[in-house]
């Protein structure tokens, strides 16, 4: 009797911990879905996020403003197109648009600040026509970065300017800001550290491979990824480097948190660096070239790669898969992620999406 009971227990348990028992790999962890937003035809671009909104950039220069619960508050269309990262501040929400002729060259470019209740713009001021733009922040003050080289500082008030410095001829990448200062990369294989509160230069560097991403680690320690695949760290005025590391692709981004640098590469791999003297913590290959990535509560990398339909969760200190956003089969993101509020906050080109690593916010 008993050994008919026996096989029947046992196949009994197996079908429980099937279906009660661990579903994701040791390790991972539990990515909940709080809400999603279906888009219109405009292609989102540009997502940001500040303790009480959602705002999202798409073509067309369009506008959307979202409660954190995903509900719409407002739409604004400026017509032609976003070509900055939207800023929301105290003063409002600042952004570049300019229009689009018809072999898709941009002018015209316009930063203008909006009400981040109602949309409606504040002011304007015409900014230098580039291709693209980055605002920042600092002391009361708008900072722009300008594609053909100028950086300018514009009280956030009326758009006055308080000063504007023509670096080069053009930036490769995207600036760096942190604490006082802002690190560029130039088209003439130059990376510069910048001083917000005056435009004052305080350090030049030449890279000989071109610079094509650079980081922050204090005002005067920077790191610089270049073409052939090397990250290197510059300390105080030094014009040589403390360290050199070498992946196998040019670098794309250079992040620093908790410590480390984490850095992807057109090699299709994510690296974690010690700042300290460059060594290699992890390395995780990756779908794909990266084209999306943010650090998520000092924690995680969240990263997507071009023509993936997911989004990974990379821990930190081990580079181990944390867990996934699924996509749908059609669905790319189309700007880098954002965290407020608890939520994770992502953008596709039909749809934003709210997620938390814990119960959903109420």
């Amino acid at each position: 009797m008993l050994r008919k009971v026996l096989p029947q227990i046992l196949v009994l348990m197996t079908l429980c911990l099937t279906a009660f028992g661990q579903t994701k790999p040791a390790g991972e962890v539990d990515i909940a879905k709080c809400w999603a937003y279906p888009l219109s035809d405009n292609t989102a671009s540009t997502l940001a996020a500040d303790d009480r909104n959602v705002y999202i950039g798409s073509s067309g220069a369009t506008v959307e403003a979202l409660s954190l619960d995903g509900k719409k508050m407002w739409a604004t269309e400026f017509g032609g197109d976003i070509n900055s990262n939207l800023l929301p501040t105290d003063a409002g929400l600042f952004l570049v648009t300019a229009t689009v002729s018809d072999d898709a060259t941009k002018s015209g470019s316009v930063l203008r600040v909006v009400s981040k209740e109602t949309g409606i713009t504040s002011w304007t001021v015409k900014l230098p026509n580039a291709e693209r733009h980055f605002l920042e922040m600092y002391q009361g003050a708008i900072i722009v970065v300008s594609g053909n080289g100028v950086v300018q500082s514009l009280d956030s008030k009326d758009g006055t300017v308080k000063w504007k410095r023509e670096i080069a001829e053009g930036f490769a990448g995207e600036p760096r800001f942190g604490g006082d200062a802002v690190v560029v990369g130039s088209t003439a294989k130059q990376a510069f550290t910048i001083l917000l509160a005056t435009g004052e230069i305080l350090s030049l560097r030449k890279i000989e491979a071109g610079v094509t991403s650079v980081g922050r680690v204090s005002t005067n320690d920077v790191t610089v990824g270049d073409g052939l695949g090397n990250v290197s760290l510059f300390l105080g005025g030094s014009e040589k480097p403390s360290w050199k590391f070498r992946s196998g692709g040019a670098i794309s981004k250079i992040l620093a948190t908790n410590g480390n640098l984490f850095v992807t590469s057109h090699d299709n791999f994510a690296y974690s660096l010690y700042t300290s003297n460059g060594s290699l913590a992890w390395k995780r290959r990756l779908s794909g070239r990266v084209s999306h990535i943010a650090v998520i509560d000092d924690k995680y990398m969240i990263v997507s790669a071009v023509d993936d339909h997911s989004v990974v969760l990379i821990e930190l200190v081990k580079g181990k898969v944390a867990g996934q956003i699924a996509l749908g089969a059609d669905e790319t993101l189309t700007a880098d992620p954002v965290m407020t509020g608890g939520l994770i906050l992502t953008v596709t080109d039909t749809a934003a999406y709210a997620h938390s690593l814990s119960p959903c916010p109420k």
